[in-house]
């Protein structure tokens, strides 16, 4: 019950914040709403121990109430779609096979070496958070840590949101913060297959998405790794920068800055996908000679919500970083090495190699 009522609460949180820039359809608002929800209460939480304020429910969710009122003044109504044929059936068995086989899995999941990352970096800072009430303790002996203490804190402070309801730091719930943003994914992507293409087209692929074999296993194996909401973000953040330099849809490129930001909120090397759909975006807008001030206000407004406060807490409290981003600045001796990685993964034959070819071969078709 308390993941049903953490994840309705995420969802409805976030469908308040984009629901209207994502429009009528019930799959966009909970996986939009749902990615969006858990990004904006986990920057709520950071901001509240910040000042000092508590993390009870009834104080987080305080500030939503105007807009609450106001959504709820306008009468918004779903969708209903329509019943599905036969092609569109077999998508939608195949898509739920990879669930069905894994969530037996989460159950079980153990804490081994390949899990390391997840709960060091993620989930333990997590329980902390929560036994402390803030982040506080933490930011106040940071040069302790070892496990990337730089990385943002979406995460971990999402965990600790599910630890508050909860009553305590109870590891059932957290291994299920993957795989809630598997879901998300698959809505997310669904949602924009289907913005450029049939139903059946959007289905298919969704299903293919759901079975690759390093997406489950992220999702479902490794309890708390933040890549699945990672991957939520670039692919919202990408899919909707696409659509507004193809329709120029002012709302289009709100959800791209907000996603692209809760990227940078998720992980270190959001900062570089943060910073490329804003230059992106601006060179688009300079060289339409665009002067309308609500663009540039919805392509500025989340970075500088999201991305400063972190970088500027990073800053003040001197946490120690490894990555091109560093508490200093940037680290150009780390660029090298990043870049020999990426080669070397595209060119060896394994898991992500037939993706990293497929995009270079997308790129030349197009």
């Amino acid at each position: 019950m308390t993941l049903i009522l953490a994840v309705a609460l995420t969802c409805l949180l976030g469908w308040l914040a984009v629901g209207k820039w994502a429009g009528r359809g019930w799959i966009a608002g909970l996986s939009l709403g749902f990615a969006a929800g858990a990004g904006l209460i986990s920057l709520e939480m950071f901001l509240y121990s910040l000042v000092r304020l508590p993390w009870s429910l009834g104080a987080l969710l305080f500030p939503w109430i105007p807009l609450f009122y106001a959504r709820v003044r306008e009468r918004p109504r779903l969708e209903r779609p329509a019943w599905p044929n036969w092609v569109e059936c077999a998508a939608l068995a195949a898509m739920a096979a990879a669930p069905a086989a894994w969530l037996a899995y989460e159950r079980v999941m153990p804490l081994n070496t390949r899990n390391w990352d997840a709960w060091a970096v993620w989930l333990f800072k997590g329980k902390a958070f929560y036994l402390d009430g803030g982040v506080a303790g933490f930011l106040s002996r940071v040069g302790e840590f070892t496990a990337e203490p730089s990385y943002p804190l979406l995460v971990p402070l999402w965990a600790a949101f599910l630890y508050g309801l909860e009553g305590a730091p109870a590891d059932h719930l957290a291994k299920f913060l993957s795989p809630c943003y598997f879901f998300a994914l698959l809505g997310a992507f669904y949602w924009l297959a289907r913005r450029f293409s049939s139903r059946p087209v959007a289905l298919v692929f969704t299903a293919m998405l759901a079975n690759l074999q390093m997406v489950n296993i992220v999702a479902f194996e490794l309890a708390g790794y933040a890549d699945t909401a990672f991957s939520v973000y670039l692919l919202v953040g990408a899919g909707c920068l696409y659509a507004w330099l193809r329709e120029a849809q002012t709302a289009d490129l709100a959800l791209a800055a907000l996603f692209a930001s809760l990227a940078a909120w998720t992980k270190n090397e959001g900062l570089l996908f943060v910073a490329g759909v804003a230059g992106v975006a601006v060179w688009r807008l300079l060289a339409r000679r665009v002067r309308d001030w609500r663009p540039w206000t919805v392509l500025l407004v989340p970075p500088v919500l999201t991305v400063v406060p972190w970088m500027a807490v990073r800053r003040f409290y001197g946490v120690p970083a490894s990555g091109l981003i560093e508490a200093a600045g940037w680290k150009w001796a780390n660029l090298g090495p990043a870049v020999e990685s990426i080669i070397t993964q595209a060119a060896r034959p394994g898991t992500y190699n037939l993706a990293f070819w497929l995009l270079v071969a997308s790129l030349l078709a197009a």
